[in-house]
């Protein structure tokens, strides 16, 4: 075998070696992402089962007389016949009404006081 061709299938192995390389990395890689997709729905199947459940659940409950007899209680303040009813009414205690206190008028001065004000100054 020459040097040439020793050297071209070499160069061949080490181009099918590298391609084979990234070949797989990019498989890898696809599959960590692949699975951390599926780890993901898992978890939002999980959530929409039990999401399910809690409504299949109130969906039994709902269909029961003392479900509708509780709503209509709660909700819309029904009552029995039996039952007495008691409507609280609350009155809001009166505000006193407070007036400030009468400001104190200053006392008079003099008419002499004014003049020295006014020609002497305050």
């Amino acid at each position: 075998m020459s040097r040439v061709s020793f050297q071209v299938l070499a160069i061949l192995i080490f181009t099918a070696t590298l391609f084979f390389l990234w070949d797989f990395s990019q498989r890898v890689v696809t599959n960590v992402r692949l699975a951390q997709a599926e780890q993901q729905l898992e978890q939002r199947v999980a959530q929409e089962q039990a999401k399910n459940t809690a409504l299949r659940e109130l969906k039994r409950r709902a269909q029961t007389d003392a479900y509708a007899e509780e709503y209509v209680r709660r909700n819309w303040h029904w009552a029995r016949s039996e039952d007495t009813v008691v409507i609280p009414q609350i009155t809001p205690a009166p505000t006193p009404i407070v007036s400030a206190p009468a400001p104190t008028p200053p006392p008079a001065k003099a008419w002499w006081q004014d003049w020295l004000d006014f020609l002497f100054g305050p």
